[in-house]
């Protein structure tokens, strides 16, 4: 069977989620970013495209996401390499108001694998609208993480979310199966 043409896009693996004391810390981060990472350095191996998605709040006075903060700054292990285009979105789907969707078709992507955070918020909305606009959605569950949200814990979010994606929006795979049908080997 020969593979869609694919890419993976790294959603919001910005300072903001990673760095202790920030008012959204993943509980779970470290786990979706090493997972972001080997998901990373899979694509690059095999030439696979890769775009760099990054979120910055428009709100004045924004305590989060703040323009000129080094909090915007992707995670040291994941930034981006020359020719790896960021797309800069100021709501939470990469796809609203950005360039994402020519960039992709001018380049015949049909499949996209999808890692970053959070998994309920950005990662959610952008896997609803490729999913829209005809695209083959591959929502890689352990590259993903949640915050708690009032009485559910971040875990349960997560599950949730997966859950939908995998009912009616995206394959879920984990990190591994992810790369074995990114590389061609899944049957």
């Amino acid at each position: 069977m020969k593979q869609p043409s694919s890419a993976l896009l790294c959603i919001d693996l910005q300072r903001e989620y990673f760095e202790a004391g920030r008012p959204l810390r993943v509980p779970d981060g470290a786990s979706a970013l090493a997972n972001s990472l080997k998901l990373l350095e899979a694509a690059r191996k095999i030439e696979i495209p890769v775009v760099h998605i990054r979120h910055v709040s428009l709100k004045p006075g924004a305590v989060t996401f703040a323009p000129g903060s080094r909090y915007l700054e992707f995670a040291d292990e994941v930034s981006s390499r020359e020719g790896e285009p960021i797309i800069t979105k100021t709501k939470p789907g990469a796809f609203y108001d950005t360039d994402l969707d020519v960039y992709l078709r001018s380049r015949n992507i049909a499949r996209l694998y999808l890692c970053g955070l959070l998994s309920f918020m950005c990662v959610d909305t952008t896997a609803r609208e490729a999913h829209a606009r005809g695209y083959e959605v591959v929502f890689v569950s352990d590259a993903t993480a949640a915050l708690p949200i009032g009485d559910l814990s971040a875990d349960v979010v997560h599950q949730v979310v997966c859950a939908i994606q995998g009912w009616m929006f995206s394959t879920v795979l984990r990190t591994d199966d992810a790369i074995t049908l990114l590389t061609g080997e899944l049957k």
